[in-house]
């Protein structure tokens, strides 16, 4: 039932297909005293060689352009491998929420009135799936919600239990197998091995949340170039995966259709100014608009209208936020910390402008950097690298300081291990 795990290793390669970037990185894992990240991998993790590009052939729900894909993914794997003098023969892939469904799986299996054992536990991954996936969708991930015995739910760990009938409810992600297809096709025609496949939102959840914030419950929100994903966490568990189709470049868009300037100049100022959400003097910017004969003039506009512009988009996609909290019933049970990873993140006076306008109200809200992630490139210390540093840290397999590979561990331990890391 579960996907193939990645055998654990000191170094790994792994490729981010995002909607604005595709980053390749080449990371090491270094040993400490210490846990530091949201599910205790034990040390640091560092950045050996990075390299990105930005996405190309792709958009929303499908590939459309498989050679330049190929182009942006390939560009990306040679700056890592650059950097850190190696060659990639098998990457770890992450991919974007769009690309993912969740289900919810219900198992039973019968326990005899004998108490409930690994034999059990094993038994309920071996559900049919064609009830509820398709043929032409593969499972990347199966996140344990909840056991019951004989009706009584609630159950986290059922080992020991008498009763007649062990059930779980599972919720299971899947991809297209066709997408994932062409991602294997391009690498491996350029002799790279993908070893498997993990849902970017939840690898930024991996890099940049803590203990605390998944236990109590956290949503984690990752606002990408293209897109918006939100992901709801409750008891470590991943309950709720969504996304918007807006993102930091539709910003960069308003931008520059409203003041007739290049998407370049648009995103120059985006980063130069950010959001404020409550400009009231008169101060001017300085643009370089094109006329309707192609030609460049330099012209004043105020800093109002631009803020304006972005605060508009802006409080577009916090509503849609909003919506896909409420909808999933995050507010009610889990809705204890808010984390802003992503690029678009990155948006200058994004926090003050959210506690201004007074989204998410009563909860705390921070800024989601990968954690315990070194490198020689700031880079890799921002919000951007979240899932590519995320990617890396569930290749690495050492989650809550357990080698899930270790032959001494019974059954059931085990497949907790898989269970938290959702294979």
């Amino acid at each position: 039932m579960f996907r193939n795990i990645v055998d654990i290793k000191k170094e790994v390669a792994v490729l981010d297909i995002g909607t604005s970037t595709v980053c390749a990185a080449i990371m090491k894992r270094e040993k400490s005293e210490h846990s530091n990240t949201s599910l205790g991998l034990l040390g640091e993790t560092r950045v050996l060689g990075v390299g990105y590009q930005l996405a190309k052939g792709m958009k929303v729900g499908v590939i459309n352009d498989f050679e330049s894909l190929e182009e942006a993914i390939l560009g990306a794997v040679a700056s890592a491998e650059k950097e850190a003098e190696r060659t990639i023969k098998s990457v770890f892939v992450s991919i974007p929420t769009w690309a993912i469904e969740s289900h919810a799986v219900e198992s039973s299996t019968s326990i005899g009135q004998i108490p409930v054992d690994e034999i059990h536990l094993s038994s309920l991954l071996n559900f049919d799936t064609s009830e509820y996936i398709d043929e032409h969708k593969e499972i990347i991930h199966t996140f344990p919600i909840s056991y019951s015995v004989d009706g009584n739910s609630g159950i986290k760990d059922p080992r020991g239990t008498v009763g007649n009938k062990l059930s779980a409810t599972f919720h299971v992600l899947t991809a297209p197998s066709l997408f994932l297809k062409n991602i294997r096709n391009c690498l491996n025609r350029n002799n790279i091995e993908v070893l498997g496949f993990i849902n970017s939102t939840y690898a930024s959840t991996l890099a940049t949340t803590l203990n605390e914030e998944t236990s109590s419950g956290v949503t984690i929100v990752d606002m990408g170039g293209a897109t918006t994903s939100v992901a709801c966490l409750y008891d470590g568990v991943p309950l709720y995966f969504g996304y918007i189709p807006l993102g930091g470049q539709s910003i960069t868009d308003d931008i520059s259709k409203v003041l007739r300037i290049t998407r370049a100049s648009a995103e120059r100022l985006k980063i130069l100014h950010g959001v404020s959400g409550n400009i009231t003097g008169d101060e001017q910017v300085l643009v370089t608009r094109v006329d309707e004969y192609g030609e460049e003039h330099a012209q004043n506009i105020s800093r109002k209208m631009l803020d304006a512009i972005i605060s508009a988009r802006l409080e577009e996609i916090l509503d849609k936020v909003q919506e896909h909290i409420y909808n999933c019933g995050a507010d009610k049970v889990m809705y204890q910390s808010i984390v802003l990873t992503g690029g678009g993140s990155q948006l200058s006076g994004l926090s003050e402008f959210i506690r201004l306008k007074k989204y998410f109200s009563d909860v705390s809200v921070r800024l989601g950097k990968p954690i315990g992630v070194t490198g020689s490139h700031d880079f890799v210390r921002t919000q951007a690298f979240a899932s590519t540093a995320g990617t890396a840290l569930y290749c690495l397999g050492e989650f809550a300081g357990k080698n899930f590979q270790d032959k001494g561990k019974s059954i059931w331990q085990r497949l907790m291990i898989w269970f938290k890391r959702g294979v």
